[in-house]
């Protein structure tokens, strides 16, 4: 089920499909990727209990082990309740029962807040343990930004300057310290490249800035990034196919690695939290005209 929001110029839509936000427009021009099948059927998905790809589609909690084929977790392909829902603000909750647990063995409560308003919009994730014991996951975000006409004719402006080592994601979407791409972060500015891209996805995992812009080389127009509270940014565009879009995903995990033990204990940025705790994280969007 989808439902509009609108304040002023800016118009929203949301779906429970995912609990997600699938458009932003903003005085008529979409900034939310539209989800064209040719390039990626995705918007802005919610990636929850896990980021990226699993080693051998398994992994163990706790010591007992789960299977998932696809990647990013299950909480995307999944219909949420819509709990709230007012002209520029929609909120979305998936409670745990007999379909997660197949999956993933903790009782929780995942609410999903979208706001819109004419400078941009903000999604923010809540997580609530209603078990008896800890909960372990991972989460993020998976922005995907139209571009006018080519990705190239963007690049990245981070809020600081950087200096660090880019990794990527190999053709199964795992991980390696060794993945190091050619390019660093060596200052503020990160130009895009589609063929950086050949192989899938760019992390950024020690980076200090909380804000990045995606912003159009000739007129400065695009959108700024503010993801304050993650640990990790993922680049990404479709592999090799110059698609007309670029996504910014904060992430507090990481995919699989190549050599992992496939315990989710072993897992970098991991959330850990106790019973009856509560945890938020999320991002804002704001346009640059």
């Amino acid at each position: 089920m989808q439902k509009t929001l609108k304040i002023g110029c800016a118009e929203g839509t949301v779906d429970t499909l995912g609990g997600e936000l699938i458009s932003y427009k903003n005085c008529g021009k979409d900034y939310i990727w539209t989800g064209d099948e040719k390039y990626w059927n995705g918007h802005a998905p919610i990636l929850f209990p896990f980021v990226s790809a699993l080693r051998n589609q398994k992994v163990a909690f706790d010591g007992v082990t789960y299977t998932y084929a696809k990647k990013h977790g299950f909480a995307r392909k999944t219909q949420f309740e819509l709990a709230e829902c007012t002209e520029s603000k929609a909120v979305f909750r998936l409670v745990s029962g007999s379909g997660t647990k197949a999956f993933y063995p903790y009782d929780f409560i995942l609410t999903v807040s979208h706001e819109i308003s004419e400078a941009g919009y903000k999604t923010t994730y809540y997580v609530k343990n209603t078990g008896n014991a800890d909960m372990q996951f991972c989460i993020g975000g998976h922005a995907g930004f139209c571009v006018d006409g080519s990705a190239e004719d963007y690049e990245l402006k981070f809020e600081k300057p950087e200096n660090t080592d880019l990794y990527y994601t190999d053709e199964k979407s795992l991980f390696s310290e060794s993945y190091k791409i050619k390019k660093r972060l060596d200052s503020d500015t990160f130009p895009i490249l589609y063929s950086d891209f050949d192989i899938d996805a760019i992390i950024a995992k020690d980076i200090k800035s909380r804000k990045v812009k995606l912003v159009k080389k000739s007129d400065g127009t695009g959108v700024e990034f503010d993801f304050g509270g993650f640990h990790v940014l993922t680049l990404w565009t479709p592999p090799k196919k110059h698609a007309p879009f670029f996504c910014l995903e904060p992430w507090n995990g990481l995919p699989a690695y190549t050599d992992e033990s496939g315990d989710f204990e072993d897992k970098p940025y991991r959330i850990v939290l106790p019973s009856g705790s509560d945890y938020s994280v999320g991002y804002k969007v704001s346009v640059l005209k």
